[in-house]
C-alpha cells in the first residue's frame, strides 16, 4: 500500500459520520493534487475499499460533491496495513547503543 493510499484511507477512517469527505477536501487535507487523489479514489472504489455517494440535493451555487466513505473491507485493509507497518518498525528498530554502529 503506497503512502498516498494510506493517507487517503486514514483520512476517510478519521472522518466524522456526519461530515463525509469529498475529493477537493481530501486534496486539501492530504496536500496531494487532484491528479494524485482522484486516481487513488477510483482505484479504491474499484477495489471495494471505499464507497461513494453524490450530494443531494445539488446546491444551486456550486457543483454537487461526491462523498467518499471507508467500507468494512477498507477498514480491515487499513487496519492490516497499520499492523504490518508496526511489525516492520519493531524489526527495524535499532538496538539500544547501536546508533552509528556498522555491523
Amino acid at each position: 500500500m503506497t503512502a498516498t493510499v494510506l493517507d487517503v484511507l486514514s483520512l476517510l477512517a478519521a472522518a466524522a459520520q456526519d461530515s463525509p469527505e469529498w475529493g477537493l477536501s481530501i486534496c486539501k487535507k492530504t496536500g496531494y493534487g487532484t491528479g494524485t487523489v482522484y486516481p487513488v479514489l477510483e482505484r479504491l472504489l474499484d477495489a471495494g475499499l471505499i464507497s461513494a455517494t453524490w450530494e443531494e440535493p445539488q446546491p444551486a451555487d456550486r457543483p454537487r460533491r461526491r462523498y467518499f466513505e471507508l467500507t468494512r473491507a477498507g477498514s480491515a485493509a487499513l487496519q492490516a496495513e497499520w499492523e504490518e507497518r508496526r511489525r516492520r518498525n519493531l524489526v527495524w528498530a535499532p538496538r539500544p547503543g547501536a546508533v552509528g554502529e556498522i555491523s
